[in-house]
């Protein structure tokens, strides 16, 4: 059997109709609406296997995602069906490609800076780290197409440009906004649109202007490009993005197919009828009815506790039980009739998820006084990559040969403080530089480490209870969620803004109580410090919008407060 023939069997292995028909429909555009766990991320690569399967060069594939997490999961899994071959199908994030793109047609010698650096250069130029951090939200909103460059911003804008320049700098805005430009003129980039002959772009639903203007410019003739994603998921209106794009798919590209994948592998009955029926409340979406391949599952807990301190002490409660957990928290304060025997998992099988990061302050106090192990998701990238991207920089600084600084850099990858996930993703950077002479293997290696040290740092290996974010969230699943501070004014997030897209905090928590596979735990507080503020909260609004028949109220009480002892008085 030929490598092509064999790749070909291996390719149906497993599929659905609707996602056999999303593989097979290569020619034209074609839009998968794929809601959550539908098998989204299995169907792209099944359809990146078909067409080389088919005898397409897989130098001609560009396959776009959004997150370094993403791209890292499609390229192990097309690498197992293709081999050698896979290596050449682009599988990157938006910033990668820009990256590529200037790298190969525009301009070479140049740095790739993060936002630590581009802050510490703001810094200089407005007077202080928080003004710093302003602008820098405010000149990413101009380079995406976000807002209008106004008067106020203009002198800071042109002197933060001229510094880049000068200094052969660019930003992450930069990689997008730069290649798009020279597209638009008509410049050599021009040669990726001849490049790629088939595109297919992950999460759709969340690319901003332009992004959606780049993948315009580099959509061949024919006009096979492939969009997936879910409109019912789309959380970055805040960065730009917009669901319209997505809506719109077919009148962008018209003569187009829409393929829905309605199979739901992930969440149990219970989850995804909950679910639906919030998310069914929203009015820009497309109608989409999933189907529950699994259990019916046992109902969603919603829990009120007093203040943020209880509800995290009822958070370990509920761990505790589910694990066989002895800590003073179960033994002292367990629920009676809490059985979860035939529900056994370790600690990475549980997230906990809220609105803001100033949320897990309360749970990781309770976390480390129980002693169940925690990774907290987010901040400023995994501390181990931030270690050899610092290091790959000082070496460059200080003139050292660039081959022995790669040396050392591919040795630094054996830290143990670099997950598994990280390794393999830095061990594949300086693999793809190999061939380059010394030089400009370092400074692809360096620019490919700044996108890589802006990402999150999750380790799905962590024997550890994840906690993160909803928008962090995305992509991810676990087999007990527990979503916390579902209140107004956090779901849906209120506090100290202006008018709130409604529709949009919406699909957040279907985000997040999508995450979970068997187990989803809804949890509030009546009383909360947030911001340096003690306030009285009320449960969200959108809990009011699922089926009581879903749903399995629980309190805990107010702690009894003991009399004040008085002073015996001696006369």
């Amino acid at each position: 059997m030929s490598a092509e023939n064999r790749v070909i069997s291996q390719v149906f292995e497993g599929l659905n109709e609707e996602q056999q028909r999303a593989v097979v429909t290569t020619e034209g555009p074609l839009l998968v609406v794929a809601g959550p766990g539908t098998g989204k991320t299995l169907t792209i690569v099944r359809r990146l296997a078909y067409l080389v399967g088919r005898g397409v060069p897989p130098e001609r594939i560009l396959a776009v995602t959004f997150t370094n997490r993403a791209a890292r999961e499609m390229r192990e899994r097309t690498d197992t069906l293709l081999g050698s071959r896979g290596g050449k199908v682009f599988i990157g994030t938006f910033h990668l490609l820009g990256l590529r793109i200037i790298m190969e047609s525009l301009q070479r010698g140049f740095s790739v800076i993060d936002r630590e650096r581009q802050t510490d250069i703001l810094k200089g130029l407005t007077g202080g780290a928080k003004k710093a951090d302003l602008m820098a939200e405010r000149i990413s909103r101009i380079k995406g197409f976000i807002e209008e460059i106004d008067e106020e911003t203009r002198d800071v804008f042109e002197a933060y440009e001229n510094t880049l320049r000068n200094d052969h700098l660019y930003d992450f805005d930069d990689l997008i906004r730069v290649p798009l430009a020279a597209m638009e003129d008509g410049t050599d980039a021009e040669s990726f649109k001849r490049t790629f002959s088939y595109i297919m772009v992950d999460e759709y639903q969340d690319i901003n202007l332009a992004q959606y203007r780049l993948l315009r410019c580099l959509v061949s003739d024919e006009g096979n490009i492939c969009a997936v994603g879910d409109p019912d998921q789309a959380i970055y209106a805040f960065r730009g993005a917009d669901v319209g794009n997505f809506l719109n798919f077919e009148k962008d590209f018209p003569g187009g197919l829409k393929v829905t994948l309605r199979q739901n592998y992930r969440s149990s009955k219970v989850i995804l009828g909950a679910s639906s029926d919030l998310i069914g409340h929203n009015t820009r979406r497309m109608d989409k009815e999933l189907e529950a391949v699994g259990s019916k599952g046992a109902r969603i807990t919603v829990i009120s506790a007093p203040d943020e301190k209880a509800e995290a002490e009822a958070i370990v409660r509920e761990i505790e039980a589910r694990v066989g957990g002895t800590s003073h928290y179960g033994l002292l304060t367990g629920a009676p009739g809490m059985d979860f025997a035939d529900c056994p998992g370790g600690f990475r099988d549980f997230a906990v998820i809220y609105r803001t990061n100033a949320q897990a302050k309360a749970l990781e106090e309770v976390l480390h006084r129980s002693g169940i192990p925690f990774q907290v998701v987010g901040g400023k990238g995994a501390a181990g990559i931030r270690m050899i991207a610092d290091h790959v920089r000082r070496h460059i600084e200080e003139g050292q040969d660039a081959a022995d600084v790669l040396g050392a850099a591919e040795c630094l990858c054996g830290e143990p403080s670099i997950s598994e996930d990280d390794r393999a993703s830095l061990y594949q950077i300086i693999s793809a530089y190999r061939s380059l002479p010394p030089h400009e293997a370092l400074t692809g290696v360096m620019n490919e480490l700044s996108l890589l040290s802006s990402g999150d740092s999750f380790d799905p290996r962590a024997e550890a209870l994840t906690l993160m974010t909803l928008h962090t969230a995305k992509g991810l699943e676990f087999k007990v969620v527990f979503i916390a501070g579902v209140e107004d004014g956090l779901v849906p997030f209120t506090l100290g803004r202006g008018e709130t897209d409604m529709e949009e905090e919406r699909r957040l928590l279907y985000v997040g109580m999508t995450r979970a596979r068997d187990d989803l735990i809804l949890t509030c507080a009546r009383n909360r410090s947030l911001y340096g503020r003690i306030s009285q909260s009320r449960p969200s609004p959108f809990l009011d919008e699922i089926s009581e028949r879903f749903v399995e109220k629980r309190v805990v009480r107010d702690r009894v407060k003991s009399p004040k002892q008085r002073q015996m008085k001696l006369f």
